[in-house]
């Protein structure tokens, strides 16, 4: 039997999880019901059951990170940003390094593809583009291909190395959210397949 304290941390939760699906909320909100009841029958005092879960609103996070996880192939541009608008909500730093990630990510990774354009077009004669190694120091037209390539070569990698950090960030807070989840059928229920 759940106490009006329980009751009470199972409607902040229910409150809290008010992005997800009906459905999804309340099967949530049952799983934890069902959590406390059996931890209960066992002898456990349900304020102990209740601090062991923790916040509510710590755990709602940590079910809608599962949700976003099992429904996010990670593939796409648009996957990456459910996520990225995910986790910018879910803390301060998160706030700063999953923009900064993202940033350097998909900006280098555009300016290193703009480069190795540039460096062709530029080859076959395009005068307008401009390459200078230093003030007054001009690439030679038929160099341009020659600069392009290694200074492209390091603007992606730039990029690359982000991508990787902003995937390996979101990750690490993908798996704190759900050593959250207090039931391990809810997590293997929600990972993908």
């Amino acid at each position: 039997m759940i106490t009006p304290q329980g009751k009470a941390y199972l409607d902040k939760l229910y409150h809290y999880l008010e992005k997800l699906p009906e459905t999804e909320r309340l099967d949530a909100v049952r799983e934890i019901e069902s959590h406390i009841v059996e931890g209960a029958a066992n002898g456990e005092p349900e304020g102990v059951i209740l601090a062991r879960l923790g916040d509510p609103r710590k755990l709602a996070r940590a079910y809608r990170s599962e949700r976003l996880i099992g429904s996010v192939s990670m593939r796409s541009f648009k996957d990456v940003m459910t996520l990225v608008g995910f986790y910018c909500t879910a803390g301060l730093l998160s706030v700063m390094v999953v923009p900064v990630l993202a940033v350097l990510a998909y900006g280098f990774g555009f300016c290193s593809v703009l480069i190795f354009l540039a460096g062709v077009i530029r080859t076959f004669g395009v005068t307008w583009i401009n390459m200078s190694i230093a003030p007054g120091m001009e690439v030679p037209t038929l160099w341009s291909m020659a600069v392009a390539i290694p200074v492209g070569a390091i603007v992606g990698g730039i990029a690359y190395i982000s991508w990787r950090g902003l995937r390996k960030y979101l990750t690490s807070l993908s798996d704190r959210y759900r050593a959250v989840l207090p039931v391990k059928s809810m997590q293997s229920k929600m990972r993908p397949m």
